[in-house]
């Protein structure tokens, strides 16, 4: 993938649930969480679990992208959280309002499983979006994991709480991922 890549929480937390980080190493030279994702990360609630593994990725893998008080990253950030680039005054998170601000200004994509708060954004700032589900058929189209390995992380990440598009990783391939691809991605994860 040319696109430098924008981690928001909950894309990241389904490969640090079910201890699968490995993937995106392979798949990736680097990933990139804006300060606000880490934060979420790191947060007392969050499960243990997540910030070992998060911990686990190998050194310089993870870049924390910190946007100052001011500059055209904050101030990107800020708009989209609050909901003014929004034609329906759409309000999103903290951490994906911060990667889609630095996806939109680098020319970059955000990887995020929540379309309906990023879904407007991506299409009317023209950012490509890869999703959990997209990243775990990329890898198994690239020999990284098995069809087995594919099935059983799909399915640990819905047994963690995590909302996947459908209820098997295979009715997932079946059904959409394909128009995933050509809807959110323009040849940019090829």
């Amino acid at each position: 993938m040319n696109k430098p890549v924008f981690y928001d929480a909950d894309c990241l937390e389904c490969f640090l649930f079910v201890d699968a980080t490995y993937i995106l190493e392979e798949l990736f030279s680097k990933i990139i969480i804006p300060e606000q994702v880490y934060n979420e990360i790191m947060e007392e609630n969050t499960p243990s679990l997540v910030k070992r593994n998060f911990k686990k990725l190998k050194e310089g893998f993870v870049e924390i992208q910190e946007m100052p008080f001011g500059s055209s990253q904050y101030l990107a950030y800020k708009s989209i959280e609050k909901g003014f680039w929004s034609k329906a005054g759409q309000i999103c998170g903290s951490g994906e309002s911060a990667a889609m601000a630095l996806a939109h200004l680098n020319n970059g994509i955000i990887a995020s499983n929540n379309l309906s708060d990023v879904e407007e954004y991506i299409e009317s700032l023209d950012i490509g979006l890869i999703t959990s589900s997209m990243i775990l058929t990329k890898a198994l189209e690239m020999e990284i994991i098995s069809e087995d390995t594919a099935s059983s992380l799909y399915l640990a990440m819905i047994e963690r709480g995590i909302k996947l598009p459908q209820d098997s990783f295979w009715e997932y391939f079946d059904k959409l991922y394909e128009i995933d691809c050509k809807r959110f991605l323009k040849n940019d994860f090829p």
